[in-house]
């Protein structure tokens, strides 16, 4: 349910604000949500005996570089008692921003460190492919292999040496 609403407030937003000004509204909304991480900012935020007005006015303090769309955009969720979906709209809105630039994240796991011109020739290689900037991050895990996620585009590869040698084994029996 928020995520349709907060779809709803994206496109809202999308409509109204310019390109230069969508980094700056997202880094806005990211200094916001990672105060919801804080459970005494979320009880705060809940807290019944608080006007809307206190709400908002407690919220904005928290942002460093407001304009007065972001600043009205936050009034808005505030009256309409939708300040917790802070989070879920800046999800929202970083998918937005990623089809608008066409740039996407993705991650490399694996069960080694890879270098930076690994991931780099990895960064290239998909970019071609998917026509499309993508930007990955190596993390190292107990997967046996490589697996390369791109969330947002719905892709996932993955090389699994357990899976190989299994196919192996019974490509070899099957032969015999």
């Amino acid at each position: 349910m928020n995520e349709v609403v907060a779809k709803k407030y994206v496109k809202a937003i999308l409509s109204d604000v310019k390109s230069n000004e969508l980094n700056a509204f997202v880094e806005n909304l990211s200094e916001l949500a990672a105060a919801f991480a804080s459970d005494k900012f979320k009880s705060i935020i809940s807290l019944p005996t608080l006007k809307a007005s206190q709400k908002v006015e407690f919220v904005l303090s928290l942002v460093k570089n407001q304009d007065a769309k972001f600043a009205n955009f936050i009034k808005l969720l505030g009256a309409n008692k939708r300040l917790e979906l802070i989070p879920a709209i800046l999800d929202e809105m970083k998918i937005e921003q990623s089809l608008l630039e066409n740039t996407y994240r993705g991650e490399v796991v694996g069960n080694f460190d890879l270098s930076a011109e690994q991931l780099k020739a990895l960064e290239e290689n998909f970019s071609k492919k998917f026509n499309s900037k993508i930007k990955l991050d190596g993390s190292k895990s107990d997967y046996n292999g490589v697996k390369v996620e791109l969330d947002d585009l719905g892709v996932e590869v993955n090389f699994s040496i357990d899976r190989l040698k299994s196919q192996m084994s019974e490509y070899i029996l099957k032969a015999i």
